[in-house]
Order: C-alpha cells, then structure tokens, then sequence
C-alpha cells in the first residue's frame, strides 16, 4: 500500500498499522518556538502526514455551530464554506493542491457534521489520508497553545506537542522575524505557557511536553521519547531534516538542525532587555525551570500598557505586509487571522 506524501514524497505505508492510532495530532506552541521544526522531523515517519500550512480556524468552526447547527445539507455546508473562505490558511495553501472544493471536503466528513468531523473531514481531504489507512494528520497550529480545552473537548483521542523554548531566545526571534516588541512577547509567553504547561500536566496521557534547546541538542532521545508518546516506531531518519523548514531567522534556508540555535539572548540582548523579559516573564520561568539571570520578582504589566504594545506589533506587522500585500489586503490578513483564531 502506497501513498502520495503531501509534500509529494512516496513512501510505504506499513499495512499492520492500519486500526491503529490514527490521529489527530496538534502540535503547539508559542509563535517561533521550534513548531516547525518538530513538524518537519516528524514528517519524516511513513505514518505521518501533517498540513503544511497553519489552520487557526478551528475556534471559528466551534463558534459558527453554535450560532448555526450543524451544517448537515449541502446549502449549509456552502454557507459554512464560504464563511471560512477568507481564512489565512489558503493564502498559504500550496497551489499544487489545486483548486479547493468544498464538495470534496463535505464527502471527507463521511457524514459527520460536528466540529471534529468537520475538522478531520477537512484535513484528510486536504492530505489525502483516508480513514483505515494507518495515517496520522497532524494539525502544526502554533495559536491552538491558547485551545488545548477546545482540542480536548471535541477530539476525544487527539494527542498534544507542546514545544517550549527560553522566552529570552522567543523574544529574541520575535523581534528578528516580525519586529514584535519584546515585552509584550514575554508577558505573552508568560500567560500562555503557564496556561499550556498546567493543562499538559493534568493530561498526560493526551499531552507531551518537549524543550526547543532539547530537541536541538538530543535529539534522537526526544525523538524516541515522541515516537513512545505516539505509540511510532522509531527511525533514526527522525532525527534530520530532509529540507529546510524555516523562512526567517537563523535557521532560515538550513536544511540541518542549528544545534546551537539556543542562548542567543546572551549576545543580541542588552542587559536592561535580559532583565524586563525575565521580570515580566519569572514566574514562568521558574515553573519551567528556566533560570533568570537578572531579574528577582515577577512584574506585572498593565491593561493599558498591554494595548498599547498591541497596537505598535499590528501597525509594524501591517506595515511590513503593505510592501507585500498592498494597505487592504495586509489589514484584512491580520483581521481575518485574528478573528479565526480567536
């Protein structure tokens, strides 16, 4: 039995996986912290085949059925359809796919009209994984760190990866990246993690945890520890890369693990930066066993404060995505994100 991988790879299908496990899998975390990475290491499984762009809308598919129903006819599923249609997702979704058809994606749900079969309806459709087939779909959504109760509520057998990575190197990579101000990225990472950590610990039989600088520098040993978690067999191709994964950073263009891609902070932060990222991020730090090395206590930051720094990341990222995108359509990207995600 062979299947074509979504990023257009053969590889063999071993038979006697089939009745096994098949999904889904969400891997999540905050925004530059290693999602990607681990997506492309775990592609490399024969079982493995995860959507290559970020969905986000799952919130959006919960809400619109709570205020519609089910969309159990075919008008209604065209209504559910054309209300996601401005969704990030198919600005990034390769054009090889070609066009998408929500009457393929409506057949994929095999008669399942709820958020799961709608979700997983969506994604076998899109990775052309039937059911039986021994394939596990793998959702790299980094926002979902902020939905595990969703995820748990609604995928009665989904599994969880929460990568982590020091807040000090996150905040580093969401300057470089995307210009994002660095101590609304650790207050952020401060809240999210914290929430995301509590949740994994109360489910550990759903949720895994695993650190970015661990995976770097073991990672064979995480692999394996990923592998168990998923109930995989182990491969050493799992632990290199056959292409690169990033576009930005240091690692962009690499098609190797940069093992040393950690403790960056030390060298591209001032001392007062090291300080409010810690201060503002400590108690998570401490929970996560991550040491600062300046700040003492944990810092709060205002409501007002909070806004403010929202309001300067969306004016830099709408401004950066003019050049790209053109004024309307960079505004209406970061709405839509905002308004699926949410």
């Amino acid at each position: 039995m062979t299947l074509e991988r979504y990023s257009g790879h053969a590889d063999p299908v071993d038979v006697s996986a089939v009745g096994a496990w098949e999904g889904p899998l969400f891997i999540v975390g905050m925004p530059r912290s290693g999602t990607k990475l681990l997506r492309g290491l775990l592609s490399k499984h024969p079982r493995i085949r995860s959507l290559s762009a970020e969905t986000d809308f799952l919130p959006f598919i919960d809400q619109w059925l709570v205020q519609h129903g089910e969309p159990a006819t075919a008008e209604a599923f065209e209504q559910l359809a054309n209300a996601m249609s401005g969704a990030n997702y198919f600005n990034f979704r390769p054009a090889t796919r070609g066009p998408f058809r929500w009457q393929d994606w409506r057949s994929a749900c095999n008669g399942r009209f709820d958020v799961s079969g709608l979700f997983e309806g969506f994604a076998r459709y899109e990775l052309d994984a039937e059911r039986g087939s021994g394939l596990i779909w793998v959702d790299k959504s980094p926002a979902y760190i902020r939905q595990i109760p969703l995820i748990v509520r609604h995928f009665p057998v989904g599994r969880i990866l929460h990568i982590v990575r020091d807040v000090r190197d996150h905040c580093v990579s969401m300057r470089n990246a995307w210009g994002k101000d660095i101590r609304r990225a650790a207050w952020r990472w401060g809240k999210d993690v914290t929430v995301a950590h509590r949740q994994c610990l109360s489910l550990p039989e759903r949720c895994l945890e695993v650190r970015f600088e661990e995976l770097l520098q073991n990672t064979e040993t995480q692999m394996r520890r990923i592998c168990q978690f998923l109930d995989l067999d182990f491969s050493a191709d799992l632990t290199q890369l056959s292409q690169s994964v990033e576009q930005r950073g240091y690692a962009a263009g690499r098609n190797e693990i940069m093992r040393d891609n950690f403790r960056k902070f030390e060298t591209r932060l001032k001392p007062h930066e090291i300080e409010s990222i810690e201060s503002l991020a400590w108690n998570c730090m401490r929970a996560m066993d991550y040491t600062p090395i300046r700040a003492t206590e944990q810092r709060t930051m205002s409501a007002l404060a909070q806004y403010m720094l929202k309001l300067k990341d969306g004016a830099h990222l709408v401004s950066n995505g003019m050049s790209r995108r053109g004024v309307a359509a960079a505004v209406r990207f970061h709405t839509t994100h905002h308004r699926m995600a949410r």
